[in-house]
């Protein structure tokens, strides 16, 4: 039943930041520093909800980031339960969960070279986050134990209850992986960022990549 859903949804997942990512971008005339600080502003308030360099750097007001960091959130929110089947009446109990995830993302922007046609390219560090499989084995091991105590019942929760407590479970189960989550050993890619009209922007591609390798899935 709905164990089986789950388990075939969440093992597809790999991406379920598509949209929370803020893409900002900044006027040309700049140095390899600030543009490191400039991706690493975008990082920091799209994922950890942290804008104090995203207005030293003038990127926008706090006030503005907030809002970015809220809208990020619900589209994000939107899509993870999306892809996982989840209905909208349950929506709400995913997000706590899915802001602790993205607050413990691990990365680290590094080097900036300057190319011959005025984009950069940014080396960023980071450790893959094992969240979703983890998860995923706890929920298999734990939902099979509650549909045996639902056959061994004399009458059987109805099927709203008992679809409530398989989504219940998974949101305990991921919550309990990151508690303790653990983190592949560190790699790097790297990130363009590219002069548009005089303006920095970071490529969306890359972005893409980025946001599937902070996290584990197939």
């Amino acid at each position: 039943m709905e164990n089986t859903l789950i388990k075939k949804k969440v093992t597809k997942i790999l991406l379920l930041l598509i949209g929370v990512l803020i893409i900002g971008t900044v006027s040309g005339c700049t140095s390899d520093k600030s543009v490191r600080t400039y991706l690493q502003a975008l990082l920091d308030t799209s994922y950890k909800n942290d804008s104090k360099a995203f207005v030293e750097i003038k990127l926008g007001t706090e006030e503005e980031a907030q809002a970015l960091y809220k809208q990020g959130i619900d589209t994000g929110v939107g899509v993870f339960c999306s892809r996982l089947g989840v209905s909208d009446e349950y929506k709400e109990d995913f997000r706590q969960i899915y802001m602790d995830m993205l607050g413990k993302v691990r990365y680290t922007v590094e080097d900036a070279e300057r190319q011959s046609d005025g984009s950069y390219i940014v080396t960023v560090s980071y450790e893959k986050m094992n969240i979703f499989k983890p998860a995923l084995a706890i929920h298999q091991e734990n939902v099979t134990s509650m549909m045996d105590e639902w056959a061994q019942a004399p009458e059987a929760p109805a099927e709203e209850e008992m679809v409530a407590a398989v989504y219940s479970e998974f949101k305990t189960s991921m919550e309990t992986v990151l508690a303790e989550v653990q983190y592949d050993a560190a790699a790097s890619l790297t990130i363009r960022i590219e002069l548009i009209d005089n303006v920095y922007t970071p490529n969306a591609s890359d972005i893409e990549e980025l946001e599937k390798a902070l996290f584990d899935g197939e």
